[in-house]
This record gives structure tokens, sequence and C-alpha cells, in this order.
């Protein structure tokens, strides 16, 4: 490892969720992610008409965790939740995803070829791990 490179442990928790009263305004504690998770996800939420705010931060470069702060609209009966809200950005985010990826797919047949191997080798990796684990007890 050279001087400049720093090596970042994995974050203490994978998610927590913060806030307490009304169930419009949370903030969601995402481990092992930073600012391309959190922009794309305050993107997409700050597109929502009932979504009053959200936000984003990565308290300190060496954290890997990102902060995302929600609070939606109020007044109404059956109002959305902040929660609600997050679970809507991210199937959002995660079609979005798929239809950049087909079209690339579409376009150059090469990046299928690399997602299929790497999909295989995953799936290796996950089966060597257990085959591991299964050993060691």
């Amino acid at each position: 490892m050279s001087v400049n490179e720093v090596k970042i442990k994995p974050a203490p928790v994978q998610f927590e969720l913060r806030g307490t009263g009304p169930p419009t305004s949370r903030t969601f504690v995402i481990g092992d992610e930073d600012h391309t998770l959190g922009n794309a996800i305050r993107h997409i939420l700050i597109n929502d008409a009932r979504v009053d705010f959200a936000g984003y931060c990565v308290p300190h470069p060496s954290e890997p965790v990102v902060h995302v702060r929600v609070q939606t609209a109020t007044g109404n009966e059956g109002a959305l939740t902040a929660t609600e809200a997050v679970k809507e950005a991210c199937t959002t985010l995660e079609n979005q995803c798929d239809f950049v990826l087909g079209e690339l797919e579409k376009a150059l047949p090469e990046v299928r070829e690399d997602r299929e191997w790497m999909e295989r080798w995953a799936a290796e990796e996950l089966q060597q791990a257990a085959m591991e684990e299964e050993d060691d007890e």
C-alpha cells in the first residue's frame, strides 16, 4: 500500500433509521456507501412533489456511511411517510439503473458478456465461501 492509499474499514452498521416524532421526518444511515448513492437517492426524492425536503451528507471521508434526511408533506390523512418515500426512491433508482444497463448491453454486447461473467464469478465465490464455512464447523 502506498502512502496515499487509505484502507477504509467497513461500516459498523449497514442500515440505521434515526428520528423520533412524526413518521414523515426521518434520517436513514446507510453503511458502506458514499456520495454516489446519497446524491442519486436525494435527486429522485427531491423530484417527488410529496417530499418537502431531501438531503444527504457523508459525515467524514474516512467514515463509510451516508446519511439521507427526508421530510415529506404533512397535512392530509394518509400522507406519505419518509420510509415509504425512500422505498419508492430506491425502486425508481433500481428501475433506472436496469434501463440504462439494458440500453448499454444492446449497444455494446461485450458489456453483457462481462456482467454475466462477473455474476458467475460472484456465485462461485459465494459457493466457495459457504463450503469453507461448512468445513470450519
